[in-house]
């Protein structure tokens, strides 16, 4: 019994990130009317949860730069730290990254969903393999920020592939011969959420449509000039890109936030420096 509850066990310490991935496939999926009510309150939510882990990377180059460069007694330490501006500077991306991952989740076809929620144990994996090879490397109260700092680049690139791949493989409307505004025009849904939801839904849309629209027709048409492909791969791979950095963010900032890292008075107590009030 003791070594079932063992193997069960990690699941349990995890069971934020599939909250945090259920949280979202339940608004993903609910009906405009609702999803445009908890669009505000899911935004705020993600944007926290994205800056949780952008705020620590941030903070741990930071401490990095400070303890390499500047002497233990100097009070640069308290203003060079990281304050409000930092703050306020990982806030307005984090709202940039949350707002693009929920409006692309509103047009996500649902055969994805399971690559996001795939994700969610692959991460804990990465995570968990990558600590134990750091364990004898880094410093003990640094290892969890700095494993999971690791681990969002590799994450994001894997899922921006797979994502790529998954957007080439999926049908899509046929725009060959059409121009751009009758492209618009012909496959423009309307919008499901509420008025500020429905913007940025028409927003991601015609992005989506002008990237097949522009990679179409620059492959069957070769009167279209090379640059229009160029400009469907560009919005491909920035939309996918930024798609799935802003995804493995919100579950890094979630465990980061769930897990928490060494504060800064508690570090400022072990080098006998005091922290500004």
């Amino acid at each position: 019994m003791a070594g079932r509850w063992q193997r069960v066990a990690p699941l349990w310490r995890h069971a934020h990130l599939i909250l945090t991935a259920l949280v979202l496939l339940v608004w993903s999926l609910s009906g405009g009317a609702l999803a445009g009510v908890l669009f505000l309150p899911v935004w705020v939510l993600a944007t926290q949860l994205i800056v949780a882990g952008s705020l620590e990377a941030a903070r741990l180059r930071r401490r990095a730069w400070l303890e390499q460069y500047l002497r233990d007694d100097s009070p640069w330490h308290g203003w060079l730290r990281g304050g409000a501006m930092m703050v306020v500077r990982h806030q307005l991306m984090g709202a940039l990254l949350a707002l693009v991952l929920l409006v692309k989740l509103r047009l996500l076809s649902p055969v994805l969903w399971p690559l996001l929620l795939a994700g969610v144990p692959g991460l804990m994996v990465a995570l968990h393999l990558l600590r134990r090879r750091l364990a004898r490397h880094v410093i003990a109260d640094h290892l969890s920020a700095v494993t999971r700092r690791l681990v969002v680049v590799p994450a994001a690139v894997l899922l921006t592939l797979l994502l790529v791949v998954a957007a080439l493989w999926l049908p899509q409307p046929w725009l060959v011969g059409l121009g751009w505004e009758e492209a618009i025009a012909r496959h423009f849904p309307d919008p499901s959420g509420g008025a500020v939801l429905g913007f940025f839904e028409r927003l991601a849309t015609v992005a989506e449509i002008t990237q097949h629209w522009s990679m179409q027709n620059a492959v069957e048409r070769f009167r279209l000039a090379t640059p229009v492909a160029i400009l469907g791969w560009l919005l491909l791979l920035l939309i996918q890109s930024t798609f799935a950095w802003a995804y493995v963010r919100l579950l890094v900032g979630a465990e980061a936030l769930r897990r928490g890292g060494p504060r800064p008075h508690r570090e400022a107590s072990c080098t006998g420096r005091e922290e500004e009030p």
